[in-house]
């Protein structure tokens, strides 16, 4: 592990979740590579590793076993929190982290003894056998997350997050330091950067045949072609002599499907009407549209060129050929490794760090005193008050989100094209298709080639990320946000309104954890194909 700390980690076992029901541990793990040790209260565990240098990681603990250490934090001290999830924070001399941030799966994926929840239930937990088999499991959960987590910082280096860590691995393969650019290219730049393609064609419930299809790697594959890297640029009104992908392109036009464009919610749709609109898209998929024949362009207005481009190739084909060979050798460990390590680094380009926040523990009375501090109230976390500012300038970092920009383009045009080819389409997910006819679209194991999922002959579709497919290949189906029976699912897409109420409490910074229902219905108005 060379200069950095020693490595532990931690686990707890609770009650058994339940509607209603907020889980409490009682007992956690300790594991640090030579020694495990159990605790029955958590005070007791904070202490044993108060005096300790080390750093501690527990898997998804910013989201539960960390909220419930907050009464031992120090008022004052820093927090770091990403996205809603306590990532850093110390009590005494050690160091919390979540290896969410590094690893964003479940152990599942990596190693996970079975193991019968009903157990943990308080009546017929502290019987001997039942005793030994949750100590048994806690243990198993302990040593798999902390080889998981060795192996990861063995290899990429300590790092907190995924992105960072690939952006690291970039750069000193390439012996270059990350780009930096600043708010105002990033305010330039932004208007072209878009997220995947997630689309309804239909909804309801579709009863005919049908296929799934999927890209190998779609973001990967779409980093093999150049893409703007310098921060140098030019730009020209009016229609450019020769149309490049890496090029950034403002129209006015009418779309028929083929272009990307954010509605005054913020929303971002694919057109598909007789509108004309001011699109700012890549060159890849005005060339898309071009080829497909879905846009009639009324004005080009401008256009963007790089004077420096690059692929990311090298970086690529190490990581893909090392997953291949990790599949090989059945190491799921390289395998998941890899996969992570190709699909985090696009992202990093385009983070804005006007979205991050800095955060301080302050106790509920200093509350009132932030107005004249450069800090303002951020919520609460336990029986804290949470003080929080943006980043100062000298904080900030801004990468290239011209970058990622191109990217996703790239991979918005390569979907585009193969929906223009298929037929019957019911839906899309950035790198997948849903659709009763699948035409001429490159098919194979390689990188950016299709390969058939499943085939199916009955849909329920109800929006974006929640459906349910049905079929000889078996069941296929999404409800992001929520866990769906496949019976609520079929539900929704018939038109019912279904009331989901979770096992799990949400925690949160901003109040106490909480069981959150919610009316789940179809609201999807679909978009049809251009004739």
């Amino acid at each position: 592990m060379g200069k950095h700390r020693k490595i532990a980690v931690i686990d707890s076992e609770t009650d058994p979740f339940k509607k209603g029901r907020v889980p409490k541990p009682f007992i956690w793990g300790f594991y640090d590579g030579l020694n495990y040790q159990e605790f029955s209260e958590v005070s007791k565990l904070v202490e044993f590793l108060r005096p300790q240098r080390l750093i501690v990681y527990a898997h998804n603990g910013g989201k539960f076993d960390y909220h419930f250490m907050l009464d031992y934090l120090s008022e004052f001290d820093d927090i770091m929190i990403i996205n809603g999830r306590i990532s850093k924070f110390k009590i005494g001399l050690c160091e919390f982290r979540d290896s969410m941030n590094i690893l964003p799966v479940g152990l599942k994926q990596f190693e996970k003894m079975e193991f019968n929840y009903n157990l943990l239930e308080f009546d017929v937990r502290n019987i001997p056998e039942n005793k030994q088999k949750i100590s048994e499991y806690l243990q198993s959960d302990c040593v798999n997350l902390y080889e998981m987590v060795t192996q990861f910082v063995a290899q990429f280096g300590m790092n907190l997050t995924q992105a960072g860590t690939a952006m690291k691995v970039w750069a000193k393969m390439y012996d270059v330091k990350p780009p930096k650019t600043d708010p105002e290219y990033y305010n330039l730049f932004s208007q072209f950067y878009f997220g995947g393609r997630v689309q309804c064609f239909e909804s309801g419930i579709i009863e005919r045949p049908f296929k799934v299809i999927d890209i190998n790697s779609a973001y990967p594959y779409a980093m093999l072609s150049n893409h703007p890297m310098s921060t140098d640029y030019w730009q020209q009104d009016g229609k450019p002599t020769t149309i490049d992908g890496d090029m950034f392109v403002t129209v006015r036009a009418i779309s028929h499907g083929a272009l990307p464009f954010r509605n005054p919610k913020g929303a971002l749709i694919f057109p598909n009407d007789n509108e004309e609109r001011e699109y700012h898209v890549t060159g890849w998929e005005i060339l898309a549209a071009i080829e497909t024949k879905t846009v009639i362009i009324k004005e080009w207005i401008s256009y963007y060129c790089f004077f420096g481009l690059a692929n990311f190739n090298e970086y690529i084909t190490h990581f893909y050929e090392a997953r291949l060979k990790a599949k090989q050798e059945k190491d799921k460990a390289g395998d998941l490794f890899s996969k992570l390590l190709m699909n985090s680094l696009y992202g990093k380009f385009g983070a804005n760090p006007e979205n991050y926040k800095k955060f301080m523990i302050i106790p509920p009375d200093y509350i009132g005193q932030l107005e004249n501090t450069d800090y303002e109230f951020g919520g609460e976390l336990g029986p804290w008050g949470l003080a929080q500012r943006g980043l100062e300038v000298n904080e900030m970092r801004y990468y290239n989100v011209a970058t990622a920009a191109s990217i996703t383009g790239y991979v918005r045009a390569y979907l585009w094209k193969a929906i223009c080819q298929c037929g019957g389409m019911l839906y899309c997910d950035t790198d997948s298709i849903a659709a009763e006819f699948i035409g001429e679209i490159p098919q194979g194991s390689k990188l950016g080639q299709w390969k058939v999922e499943g085939q199916f002959n009955r849909a329920g579709i109800s929006g974006k990320k929640l459906y349910i497919f049905d079929g000889p290949d078996g069941v296929k189906k999404a409800s992001k946000g929520a866990r769906l029976t496949d019976n609520e699912l079929w539900k929704i897409a018939a038109g019912e309104c279904v009331i989901y109420e979770p096992e799990n409490p949400t925690f949160s910074i901003k109040k106490s954890p909480v069981f959150v229902n919610r009316k789940i219905r179809n609201t999807i108005k679909a978009n049809n194909m251009p004739a």
